[in-house]
């Protein structure tokens, strides 16, 4: 939902930089990068084109995950029990995308060993 709702504020305000507050003015680009990772993820469910599909799922997790790594570094800066919550938030998507590459790569093994 901060994704959606930080658009209209970064289409209002812009891209404000402040020196004191650098995590906080940056959050509103590290869910514009998300969101962009996760409208990728959820526009591939609905391609039929196989070849291309498997860059565009690593560039929208690539996309996510570095802004999950942004949010994590920028509360282990902040503070260590944010950080921790931060982290822990976020184990159900590490596993996904743990997941999700394991089934990729093993289905470019099996296509490989068909193919022989």
């Amino acid at each position: 939902m901060f994704e959606f709702i930080s658009i209209p504020t970064l289409i209002k305000n812009g891209f404000d930089f402040q020196k004191e507050y650098p995590f906080e003015s940056s959050l509103i680009l590290i869910a514009l990068v998300s969101l962009i990772g996760k409208l990728i993820s959820i526009s591939l469910l609905f391609s039929k084109n196989i070849l291309n599909k498997k860059n565009w799922i690593y560039s929208g997790l690539t996309l996510m995950l570095i802004s999950f790594l942004f949010v994590c570094y920028g509360a282990w800066e902040y503070d260590s029990f944010l950080f921790a919550i931060t982290l822990g938030s976020g184990i159900p998507f590490l596993m996904y995308f743990g997941r999700i590459i394991y089934l990729i790569k093993k289905e470019n093994n099996k296509t490989e060993l068909i193919a022989e």
